[in-house]
């Protein structure tokens, strides 16, 4: 199963368009994006940006994810996770009603171990194996919940579970699957809450407020963040570590969401608010609340900017000084050479973005195949060669282009 390269964001902006009666000039006066832009994006020569993606989206009024065509079926199915998306959203259904009698949860230092396990193979886009583990170990966590055991082990208990919503929340958004990613989340808050640790609800604000993004709203956006820079002021030790990781984390999420806006000075502050937590720690901490924070992540997102920014050059220039330490989160090394793989695609560099979305094969696989920034590239450089160079046309296959 493929998709050819007629099938692409551009087009199905173009449709929608048609649908609600607007030219291209009718949607770029209410998307505030250039006319020109439109017509490039449509006739698939440029790739569509998430930033471009989100303002059509909420013009046209219809979720980004209907734009970018997923979920992608036919991957789904090639990868053999088409058939667990219905046991996990089962399992996400089941947390308000009595445990399955037939669930024995092993002690809570097992169930430790075995979310740990989940936390690293979702790091590491394995997402067939987690989809396949997520229902059970839903189950477990949400008996242990519900059986007396004293405080601590109950927190504990809670802590595990909030972290398997969250894993259920990524895997879901990756997946193209947004309303199921939005129940997982919700279900994250509603067990947080037990765990009685304001950095876990900040986190979960950290994800919530990439919805509001994606919907082409990134004033609420930043209103999320601020409210959990507040929940981090409530940890037990607000000056340590995790804390210190997690509070940077926001100041870094607030920097691109503003990039969004094309707020440039606020963004630029919020980078330099993020630095500054950084050199308190002094060093990189590669899983804080299954979060990457540290001197490379900051420099990461100020590549990440430039490239929201549409400033190609200057993302270009900064990314050749990141060295990424062992250990760093193998979907932040993705994600950042499928911006580069952006940024060269709008140079006019093949080569360039060829070799770039060739690393983040490398490091994330999966994230590659379901992410639409790396398959809007692939469709926009196959879509400007009349023949295609052997590595360009071997990740055309790859990725499920015909």
């Amino acid at each position: 199963m493929s998709y050819t390269s007629d099938e692409h964001t551009g087009a199905r902006i173009a449709d929608y368009r048609k649908l609600r009666r607007l030219t291209q000039d009718g949607l770029a006066q209410r998307a505030f994006v250039s006319r020109g832009m439109i017509a490039k994006v449509e006739a698939g020569l440029s790739p569509a940006s998430p930033a471009f993606v989100a303002a059509t989206a909420r013009a046209l009024h219809v979720d980004v994810s209907v734009l970018y065509g997923q979920p992608y079926t036919s991957q789904l199915r090639q990868d053999e996770i088409d058939a667990l998306i219905v046991p996990l959203t089962e399992a996400l259904d089941l947390n308000d009603i009595d445990p399955d009698p037939d669930i024995t949860p092993r002690p809570v230092a097992a169930l430790d171990h075995a979310v740990a396990d989940i936390v690293r193979r979702s790091r590491a886009t394995d997402f067939k194996r987690v989809a396949a583990t997520l229902p059970g170990l839903l189950g477990e966590l949400t008996t242990a919940l519900a059986t007396p055991r004293p405080t601590d082990d109950r927190r504990r208990a809670a802590a595990a579970l909030a972290t398997t919503y969250w894993v259920a929340h990524q895997l879901a958004a990756r997946l193209g699957y947004p309303d199921l990613a939005s129940i997982a989340l919700d279900r994250m808050g509603w067990v947080a809450a037990q765990a009685d640790d304001p950095l876990l609800q900040a986190v979960r604000l950290y994800s919530r407020s990439l919805f509001y993004v994606r919907r082409g709203r990134p004033e609420v956006g930043l209103k999320v963040v601020a409210r959990a820079q507040r929940l981090v002021d409530q940890a037990d030790r607000p000056a340590g570590v995790p804390a210190l990781a997690v509070r940077g984390k926001l100041h870094l999420r607030a920097s691109f969401i503003a990039a969004r806006a094309r707020d440039e000075v606020r963004s630029a502050e919020f980078l330099a608010l993020g630095g500054e937590a950084a050199d308190r720690i002094g060093r990189d901490v590669p899983n804080v609340y299954w979060l990457s924070f540290g001197l490379t992540d900051v420099a990461q997102y100020k590549v990440e900017t430039h490239v929201d920014m549409e400033r190609m050059p200057e993302a270009i220039t900064d990314a050749r000084n990141i060295r990424f330490p062992s250990g760093y989160s193998p979907t932040r090394i993705g994600r950042h050479y499928i911006d580069l793989s952006r940024a060269y695609t709008e140079m006019g560099k093949t080569e360039q973005a060829v070799r770039s979305l060739r690393r983040a094969r490398q490091a994330a696989p999966q994230q590659v195949q379901y992410h639409p920034t790396a398959r809007e590239v692939v469709g926009a450089l196959v879509r400007r060669h009349r023949r295609l160079p052997e590595d360009l046309a071997s990740l055309a296959v790859w990725v499920g282009m015909a």
